[in-house]
């Protein structure tokens, strides 16, 4: 019971959190384009991913150390803990403090040319520099945010992250607003980091002060045991950087910053759905780990099982639902449907949110229980081939060929960790496939169907749009209802809810 009442605390705080980042992602972009353009939309876009890449240098640390700790700390290992976290901490602080150094390279190189931006040399320098900092202060305020894991106060962590989204959102929103120069909206954004890091440590200081970060302890005998297994979360987080910042840069490259700006609307529509969806299988991530260190698989596979029933049925849902009131969406959002809905593209990107949803269920239970070492490996190198390729699909096919690689990648993603997950629970409780039969088999034809209704729908009146969406969603919410026995689930859910609350 206590599981289920700690995964509800961590759901109601990534639920915040997830819906302050779409109301980010829904507000922010049309006053963008209004108050400057779509092409500086679409340059903003890329200076951002240029930069992100950065976040792959904590090597995993941040990750892999949270969760590392809160083991340590829950079986009284007080020495190793404090030698680790301390340890850990200079690893991290040097790393950024080296890169901050390094990145003023940034005032060396013509970015302006190499990125074809128009905003001009030095305030794209000095934009791509400043976004630079607070892409490496986040790796900090990641490790801070994860400490209250250690003691089952990780809802309290998302909280602290929603709030420095929070502010990062309005900070920016403000300066959009007044539409202030690129530098300046940067600058912005540093300046809320850092006070978010200050506010997090003194509540740190206030709620848990046996696990407030030090430097007294260093170890250089636990360098190596950090680094090893950090190392394969770090390749995860290049991942990061490989499907949502470096197709940015080729798309820039190669078609110019109005297709860039047309990507980014789009994948924001579907980025919403996986949000909303991502909640779940995410706010399971600290219950895994503790399920996972005492050896409990009856209660592994119980929330394996419980959790995918649910998430299939979110599945084709909120896509196909989401899809269909996409023209809608575009129309009331952007103001620019005809530049910036296509149906062919909508539902292939429809389709990879689906793949992805699926991949993040099964992910959650490698990535929780720290037997990511393949899982890190299968992801690096295939969204390393998916960038090769598209560079030449890209120039034959533009955006659409893009999204196809992309598919075809996350399907080769699935089928391999379904695979580590079998290997997971190996000798304990099988995987069944019934319910990812069935997932499949509810997802194909509704993609077939949104394809041939949008063919239609995208002209009718708004309101026709949301008829039709709001339809589609009941059909398919009563069929994967009974497909997915969501009886089971919620009775389950309810009981639980009902005792905490008797």
């Amino acid at each position: 019971m206590a599981v289920f009442q700690r995964i509800l605390k961590n759901l109601g705080a990534m639920f915040t959190g997830r819906l302050l980042t779409i109301i980010q992602q829904v507000i922010v972009p049309p006053i963008f384009i209004h108050r400057y353009s779509t092409a500086s939309f679409g340059e903003w876009g890329v200076l951002s991913g240029a930069v992100a890449a950065l976040g792959m240098l904590n090597f995993g640390v941040q990750t892999y150390m949270n969760q590392d700790l809160a083991v340590r700390y829950n079986q009284g290992d007080i020495d190793g803990h404090q030698r680790r976290q301390s340890t850990a901490l200079r690893l991290l602080g040097g790393i950024i403090l080296t890169a901050a150094i390094l990145s003023l390279s940034i005032f060396a190189i013509p970015l302006d040319t190499l990125l074809r931006l128009d905003i001009g040399r030095h305030a794209a320098q000095l934009t791509a520099y400043l976004l630079a900092c607070q892409v490496l202060l986040n790796i900090l305020y990641g490790y801070f945010t994860g400490i209250f894991m250690g003691v089952a106060l990780a809802h309290r962590g998302a909280y602290w992250s929603n709030f420095q989204a929070f502010l990062t959102a309005l900070g920016l929103l403000l300066c959009v607003s007044l539409r202030l120069p690129f530098p300046v909206l940067a600058g912005v954004q540093v300046l809320t980091m850092l006070f978010s890091i200050a506010c997090v440590l003194i509540d740190i200081r206030r709620t848990a002060p046996d696990l407030f970060p030090n430097l007294r302890y260093w170890d250089r005998a636990v360098v190596k045991d950090i680094l090893k297994p950090s190392g394969y979360f770090g390749l995860i987080t290049i991942c990061t950087f490989l499907t949502y910042q470096a197709p940015l840069i080729v798309l820039q490259r190669i078609l110019g910053p109005v297709a860039v700006a047309g990507f980014i609307v789009m994948r924001l529509v579907f980025s919403m759905c996986r949000q909303i969806l991502s909640i779940f299988t995410q706010s399971m991530g600290a219950e895994i780990t503790n399920l996972f260190a005492r050896r409990d698989w009856p209660g592994l596979a119980r929330l394996y099982d419980y959790s995918e029933r649910f998430v299939f049925f979110l599945i084709p849902l909120v896509n196909t639902g989401v899809l269909l009131i996409s023209p809608l969406l575009i129309t009331v959002w952007m103001h620019k449907r005809a530049e910036l809905f296509s149906p062919y593209p909508y539902v292939l990107s429809a389709a990879i949110s689906m793949v992805i949803s699926l991949k993040e269920h099964k992910y959650q239970f490698q990535f929780s229980t720290n037997t990511h070492e393949s899982l890190a490996r299968i992801m690096f190198f295939s969204y390393l081939a998916m960038i090769v390729v598209s560079i030449g699909v890209v120039h034959v096919a533009g955006v659409v060929g893009f999204l196809w690689t992309w598919l075809a990648i996350e399907l080769v993603q699935v089928v391999r960790i379904v695979r580590l997950n079998m290997d997971l629970f190996s000798g304990h409780d099988p995987i069944e496939f019934t319910c990812l039969r069935r997932l499949v088999g509810i997802c194909v034809p509704a993609l077939l169907l949104s394809f041939l209704i949008l063919q239609r729908s995208a002209a009718y009146p708004l309101l026709w749009q949301l008829g039709i969406s709001v339809a589609a969603g009941l059909v398919i919410a009563g069929v994967s209802w009974h497909l997915f026995g969501m009886n089971t689930v919620f009775k389950k859910m309810s009981g639980t809810l009902s005792r905490k609350f008797a």
